[in-house]
């Protein structure tokens, strides 16, 4: 388990190296976001745009035509996932193989109440640069609207490996890297076969690249709360223990990447510092 209590330490050498390789990957952790309006249709064909983030969306509002999407991923097989949505027409998005074919990835249909948005997810196994093809609904009305968002993961933990407990390296690099990082407790726990719903109370938040946490005062104590998402195949439960929550946000959700005891991780810390490591420079 990723935020059990019990974590086994493993010896630190190897670490500032680590921190080095790493780090210098975060260059490109931004955010590419386009938007696009067809306000009429006279002159529309097929458009292009490309992504050079390791996440991003495009808003498409009266999409005509057709839309080509670049995402140039790592030099590297990663995971890239896909979020698609649209209000007010169908939506049928492929990805271009290197001889022009094209396999469907997502299809939605056209709802019948043009206010309602319909939303699919996808995550797939890539290499270097993913070429989408967006395709909206030949009346599609000027009103309506395609939304594609995307999220690279760079090392992507499938199956058992997902609920490993985070290795002395992964939880110095993501306390370094992920997008929040929290002190806290387990408050309460809502599973389903896909994923772990996890309400947590915070004493101290240090990062967050967004305000998804909650500030409260209680008795004219302030505290943090939210909801943190794992994977559905994770046991996971409650625990009186304090953690510190690492992860990342992932299509507006915040997903839980490493969660070691509160201990742990300071003496984690202090071990690093003493053998000369310097952290999240």
């Amino acid at each position: 388990m990723i935020w059990r209590k019990l974590l086994i330490l493993n010896p630190l050498s190897g670490i500032i190296l680590y921190l080095i390789l790493n780090l210098s990957n975060c260059a490109k952790d931004s955010l590419c976001r386009h938007k696009i309006w067809d306000d009429s249709k006279e002159g529309k064909g097929v458009k292009k745009i490309d992504f050079d983030c390791m996440n991003g969306d495009v808003e498409w509002t009266g999409p005509y035509g057709g839309l080509f999407v670049n995402i140039k991923g790592p030099v590297k097989e990663h995971e890239l996932c896909i979020q698609v949505s649209s209000i007010g027409t169908s939506a049928l998005v492929s990805s271009v193989a290197e001889d022009n074919q094209l396999k469907r990835l997502v299809t939605i249909l056209e709802p019948k109440n043009h206010q309602h948005v319909q939303k699919r997810t996808l995550c797939f196994p890539a290499y270097k640069d993913t070429l989408l093809f967006v395709e909206p609904d030949v009346g599609a009305f000027i009103s309506s609207k395609i939304t594609i968002e995307y999220d690279i993961e760079q090392n992507p933990r499938y199956g058992e490996d997902a609920c490993r407990p985070c290795t002395d390296e992964e939880l110095l690099y993501n306390f370094c890297s992920s997008d929040f990082v929290a002190v806290g407790k387990v408050e309460d726990i809502k599973s389903t076969p896909a994923v772990n719903i996890l309400q947590v109370s915070l004493d101290h938040v240090k990062k967050q690249s967004a305000k998804y946490f909650t500030k409260e005062t209680v008795n004219l104590e302030t505290r943090f709360t939210g909801k943190l998402y794992s994977p559905g195949q994770c046991s996971v439960s409650t625990s009186r223990s304090k953690f510190v929550f690492m992860g990342k946000i992932k299509f507006s959700r915040l997903e839980l990447k490493c969660a070691p005891t509160y201990e742990d991780f300071f003496e984690l810390q202090q071990s690093s510092k003493l053998k000369g490591a310097t952290l999240c420079t």
